[in-house]
């Protein structure tokens, strides 16, 4: 019997902050799969699974394509990294195209402040919050032998038994494979569709963040000049340490609001850039064939590369200068 698989996605800071218990309580939710099914569970785990050197990412992306289910440890840190971000996005949103959600098992293990929003800005947030997730704020302090400790395991493991269970019922498994394509196999299916329809929705909503993005540091500098400015007059009167001492502390509360702005529009632009990127990549890949079955689209395909290395260009430039 084939091993049910499984993908335990979490910032390694946040591991080691809490003592190795994050990587801990993944095999214990293994463990205690096997033990409610039989069966062995495959559970991956990158720190296990990678070694120094290795392609990981392109390793991530092939796991992705073939697990069961997908169980995110949510903390603030999880939703600025990016490869997070992009682990979480790929699969959540194959799961719910399938309609087999439970495959999704988001795990509230640092309490999100932006996840308690109504109208979140960060779209990842809105993602996330589309799914029920399990509540480990208080369990993550409990004794690992604990009884409050062993029932939370069990929950989280009778609910993977649930949601395996009910996706082999639809025989997801193999569709959900068509529907997470490696970079190397699109072609012109749904999942093809899927994937430039989502870039074509993403490009000016990916414009807007920018622009953004482009103010809060715009306002930023004014805040830095002006305390420039402060300390130059302080200066000039002889106040010395303690009026640049005032200005830093006044300077400090105003870029605070701003600083915390662009964290957040920069958590949109990385999801968004990966929606707009993973779009181009799939017409990139088409174009070979479709220059083969429709020789006279070559001059087309040859202009939408042009303007491809334009925009190319024009992004490296603006994200060097921003």
């Amino acid at each position: 019997m084939a091993e049910i698989k499984g993908f335990w996605s979490y910032v390694h800071a946040d591991d080691d902050a809490d003592g190795g218990r994050v990587v801990r309580l993944a095999h214990d939710v293994a463990a205690q799969y096997e033990m409610l099914t039989g069966e062995k569970i495959d559970l991956f785990l990158d720190r296990d699974d990678i070694s120094w050197g290795e392609e990981w990412r392109k390793k991530i992306d092939k796991s992705l394509s073939s697990i069961a289910f997908f169980i995110s440890v949510l903390t603030p840190r999880y939703f600025m990294s990016s490869e997070c971000r992009r682990e979480l996005q790929i699969f959540a949103r194959s799961a719910r195209d399938l309609g087999i959600k439970e495959l999704v098992l988001p795990l509230l293990y640092v309490d999100v402040f932006s996840l308690h929003e109504d109208t979140p800005s960060d779209d990842l947030i809105a993602l996330v919050k589309d799914f029920q997730w399990e509540d480990w704020r208080e369990l993550r302090f409990s004794d690992v032998g604990s009884s409050e400790y062993r029932l939370g395991v069990a929950r989280l493991a009778q609910r993977l038994v649930e949601a395996n269970k009910k996706a082999a019922e639809a025989n997801v498994v193999a569709a959900a494979r068509e529907l997470v394509p490696s970079v190397g196999d699109a072609d012109d299916s749904p999942g093809l569709l899927d994937q430039l329809a989502a870039a074509e929705e993403t490009l000016p909503r990916w414009q807007e963040t920018l622009e953004a993005i482009s103010e809060e540091i715009q306002l930023i500098g004014r805040i830095a000049q002006e305390a420039a400015e402060d300390i130059g007059r302080g200066d000039a009167q002889g106040k010395g340490f303690a009026a640049r001492l005032a200005v830093a502390r006044t300077m400090s509360k105003r870029l605070r609001e701003p600083t915390e702005r662009v964290r957040s529009f920069g958590n949109e632009f990385a999801s968004q850039l990966y929606q707009i990127d993973t779009g181009f990549r799939a017409m990139i890949e088409r174009a070979a064939s479709e220059v083969r079955e429709s020789p006279e689209s070559r001059s087309d395909v040859c202009s939408f590369f042009s303007s491809i290395r334009e925009m190319s260009s024009a992004a490296h430039e603006g994200l060097a200068a921003m």
